[in-house]
This record gives structure tokens, C-alpha cells and sequence, in this order.
């Protein structure tokens, strides 16, 4: 009968349709995070520097939380656009934010970044990279909407008023140098001539002693027993 056949197409097909099911798709997916890749051969220059107007909380500091994800977005764009528009921008690749901090005595907010150049690059290094973001940021005072402390700003802990107070402090000059090993080797010397005039004195001393008792036991023979 029609009825009992078209029942049965109707099974076959539930047959057919459940055996060729789709494959499930494997929840394994590695989801792009975003955190920018470098290269290995990437040349890689921390750069440091405070953000005044960027309140330090510890919503800020968690990775995870909604602030911490905003802020470092626009930070990172930032950054990103202000290299890719300077002079070394055909080494530049990207910076990524590491991390915020406290900024001790103030509210501001403390940033940790990471920038990659091209290992092309020879004659890059952090001063031209220095020289260049405060060029980009009016003297390092304003990274687009973020106002910077000028002060604060370091590439791989390099700062020419920072440099220049840990050279005064630890460097001297060639003259001083030469000057302190001379007194140095001066003093070695006459603590070698007052030892040998010492010692030359006590030897004489005991010779003058020695000689003194001879001529006591020759001037005075009675004082021998064998003479009474």
C-alpha cells in the first residue's frame, strides 16, 4: 500500500540522515589572544614611563578585570600609532603593556612595556628609541589622551638626566684615577722606609748594648771573682 511504503521511505531517510551526521567540531580551538607576537630575531627595549592622569587601583593591576583589559588596549594603540608614525617606523613592529603599578607618594599609575624592532636595526639603540618617543609625545608629557610624567620615562632603564647623576656619583676622571693609585703607592713606600729605620734603629740599639758590656768587663776586671 502507499501508506506503508511511504512510512517506510520516511525511516530509511531518519536512517540515513542520522548516519551521516556531521563530524563534531573539536572545542580544542586556540583562540588568538591579545597578546602581539614577536618575532624571534626581534631586537625587544623596555620602555617605562608614569601616567598622571590614570588612577593606581587594584582593578587596574588584574589582568583579567574589564579596566585592566580597556586601558591596556589603549595604551598599546597608542603606543603602536605613535611608532609606526615616527622616523624608525620601518623597524618598529609592535609594543605590548606588561603590567601596571603603584607609582610610590602619588596615585598615578606606573606602565611596563615591551617594544619589538627589527633586528635590521644595527644602529638603533635605546637612546635613538628615547630621543624619538619624547620627540612624538611633546618632550614626554602626552601620549594621546594620557598625560605622562616626564621624569619617568626610561628605554631599557636609560635616562639622560638618570645617566648623568649615576656617572657624576660612580666615574672619575682619568687625572684623579692616577692621581689616587700615586698616593696610594707613596704611602705603601714609606710605611716600607719607616719598618726598615725601625729595625735598623733596634739593631744599633742592641749593638751600642753589646758593646757597652765589653767595655764594662774590660775596665773593670775586679769586679771578676777569679781576681779575689
Amino acid at each position: 500500500p502507499a501508506g506503508s511504503h511511504n512510512a517506510r521511505g520516511r525511516a530509511g531517510w531518519r536512517e540515513r540522515s542520522a548516519d551521516s551526521q556531521w563530524p563534531e567540531v573539536e572545542s580544542s580551538v586556540h583562540l588568538p589572544t591579545d597578546k602581539p607576537t614577536s618575532s624571534p630575531g626581534s631586537q625587544h627595549f623596555r620602555l617605562n614611563f608614569t601616567v598622571t592622569n590614570l588612577l593606581y587601583s587594584q582593578d587596574l593591576a588584574q589582568p583579567g578585570t574589564t579596566t585592566h583589559q580597556r586601558n591596556k588596549r589603549s595604551i598599546e594603540n597608542a603606543l603602536n600609532q605613535l611608532f609606526r608614525n615616527s622616523s624608525i617606523k620601518s623597524y618598529f613592529s609592535d609594543c605590548q603593556v606588561l603590567a601596571f603599578r603603584s607609582v610610590p607618594d602619588s596615585s598615578h599609575t606606573g606602565v611596563d612595556s615591551l617594544c619589538d624592532f627589527s633586528p635590521l636595526a644595527r644602529r638603533l639603540d635605546r637612546i635613538a628609541i628615547y630621543e624619538e618617543f619624547l620627540r612624538l609625545t611633546l618632550n614626554g608629557t602626552q601620549l594621546q589622551n594620557f598625560t605622562l610624567d616626564r621624569n619617568s620615562v626610561l628605554v631599557d632603564g636609560y635616562s639622560p638626566s638618570r645617566n648623568d647623576v649615576l656617572t657624576e656619583n660612580s666615574d672619575l676622571p682619568f687625572w684623579a684615577i692616577i692621581l689616587i693609585c700615586l698616593a696610594g703607592l707613596l704611602v705603601l713606600i714609606t710605611c716600607l722606609v719607616c719598618c726598615f729605620l725601625v729595625t735598623l734603629r733596634r739593631r744599633k740599639k742592641e749593638g751600642d748594648y753589646e758593646v757597652q758590656q765589653h767595655r764594662l768587663g774590660y775596665y773593670l776586671p775586679h769586679l771578676d771573682l777569679k781576681w779575689q
